[in-house]
This record gives C-alpha cells, sequence and structure tokens, in this order.
C-alpha cells in the first residue's frame, strides 16, 4: 500500500494505492494516521485505487476515524471499487465511518 498526503481547502486528502493487507497496513499505519489525527482537520480517504481490503484495513480505517473524532473533527471515505465496496458492506465499516461515491460528497459531509 503506498499513500499521498495533501490538503484540499482546509481538509486533508489521503489517497492509498493498492492492497490494504497485512503487509500494507503494518508498512503504512503509523504513517497513515500521523497524515491525518494529529492536525485534527477533517479528513477524505480516496480508495479508488485501492485493490483488496483485509480485516487489519478495516481495523486502521476506524480507528484512525475514531481518534479523529476525538479531536472534534471528521473522515469521510469515497470512491471504493465494487469489490472494496462489498467488503466495505460485509463488515459494516460503512456504518462506522461514512463512505460516499465521490470527492466533493466525501468533502461536503466532513465539513458539515
Amino acid at each position: 500500500m503506498e499513500l499521498e498526503a495533501t490538503e484540499v481547502s482546509g481538509v486533508t486528502k489521503v489517497v492509498l494505492t493498492g492492497r490494504l493487507d497485512t503487509a500494507g497496513v503494518s508498512k503504512n499505519e503509523a504513517r497513515f494516521s500521523a497524515a491525518i489525527v494529529p492536525l485534527a482537520k477533517p479528513a477524505v480517504i480516496d480508495l479508488s485505487a485501492v485493490t483488496f481490503l483485509a480485516s487489519l484495513g478495516v481495523r486502521m480505517l476506524i480507528s484512525t476515524s475514531r481518534a479523529l473524532s476525538w479531536k472534534g473533527s471528521k473522515l469521510a471515505l469515497y470512491g471504493a471499487t465494487p469489490a472494496v465496496m462489498e467488503i466495505i458492506e460485509t463488515t459494516l465499516l460503512h456504518e462506522i465511518v461514512p463512505v460516499t461515491e465521490t470527492e466533493a460528497e466525501a468533502l461536503q459531509l466532513v465539513k458539515a
């Protein structure tokens, strides 16, 4: 897994690429959290280039969302492929972390 963090209109945007499996999460979880949580800004995560989402990836997204929530901010996911969306729905991740189809919808959700 690779990640790229930028800022878009006061919102942290992270683009994830590759597999959110044991190896990918182990390699990047600390960097992922560090790019989002300390800033305490709303954040959106682009999942359009994620090819696989394992339970460790689900845990990473939930723990980062909760940590950001404790700081009074929001996190949303967007752009999941059908295969990744199936995992999100099966694990009920979408009931904990909002998931939208587009970046614009995710940005609107976290700024509300």
